[in-house]
């Protein structure tokens, strides 16, 4: 059975195939850039293309995301956060904390040994808390987003950020430039005041290893390196982590046909 996530987030659209719930077969990334649909249907072609199957070859879909509701072809949608933990154990099976830095928001989860939510907690009130505050100073600094975390790694002195407010951030920012601090200083900034943001969410549902990093920032190493400073513990970031939302999607999509004896029910388009 090959089933599909498909994470239609408000940045970009992440996609998962899997067979019979264990093996994972493809993954994908695309811009969102306005329509979440077009965009995911794009990169569900660009999965089956990869691993050489038709379209209504795969058995079950599931939406996950910001705009999970939106895709017609869907058998099932869930949660991002259900998702999420889900993606992050079968990654990393020792985990039971999750840290997803989104492109809006930011949420911690402990969670069991089977991937399930036990507690979690989420900001969704200001960009400064979220991976987008990332791409803005990015812009700001005229730095190019892959050089943010390599430069940063330099900083001998980090400058922490203070504000909770995105635009009275940058204007933090503005003023670090004009007192001359050093540019890897300001970026690695950056990161630790993302770091103290997420390290308020984790401590509210309490922090237990083995800690996943989920979400854009995986790859970033300064990412990793500012939460484990900020939270004094080890802070594991599987690169394919950037997918866990459509992973656990394509997971609990399997479970769903397996309560169905393997027969999909009726899209939800078709159905409502």
């Amino acid at each position: 059975m090959i089933t599909c996530g498909l994470d239609l987030g408000a940045g970009t659209i992440k996609g998962a195939l899997l067979e019979d719930g264990q093996r994972l077969l493809a993954t994908a990334i695309g811009p969102t850039r306005g329509n979440p649909v077009d965009a995911a249907h794009r990169v569900l072609e660009r999965m089956v293309e990869e691993v050489n199957v038709l379209p209504d070859e795969v058995d079950y879909l599931c939406t996950t995301g910001a705009a999970r509701y939106a895709f017609p072809d869907r058998h099932l949608q869930v949660s991002d956060i259900t998702a999420s933990a889900r993606g992050a154990v079968f990654l990393l099976p020792g985990t039971r904390h999750v840290v997803d830095i989104g492109s809006q928001s930011s949420r911690a989860m402990s969670v069991s040994e089977t991937g399930r939510v036990v507690r979690f907690k989420m900001n969704e009130k200001c960009a400064a808390g979220a991976g987008r505050f990332v791409d803005r100073c990015a812009k700001y600094l005229q730095v190019p987003l892959e050089e943010m975390a390599p430069k940063a790694l330099a900083a001998a002195h980090p400058k922490m950020i203070s504000s909770v407010c995105a635009v009275l951030a940058e204007t933090e920012i503005i003023n670090n430039v004009a007192d001359e601090i050093p540019l890897a200083d300001i970026l690695m900034g950056v990161f630790l005041s993302l770091a103290q943001r997420a390290y308020i969410l984790m401590r509210n549902v309490g922090i237990q290893p083995e800690v996943a990093l989920v979400g854009g920032l995986v790859r970033s190493e300064a990412m990793v390196r500012a939460l484990e400073q900020t939270a004094k513990t080890p802070v594991l970031a599987d690169p394919r982590s950037h997918h866990a939302a459509a992973i656990g999607a394509a997971l609990l999509g399997h479970a769903r046909l397996q309560k169905l004896g393997g027969r999909p029910a009726l899209l939800l388009a078709a159905s409502g």
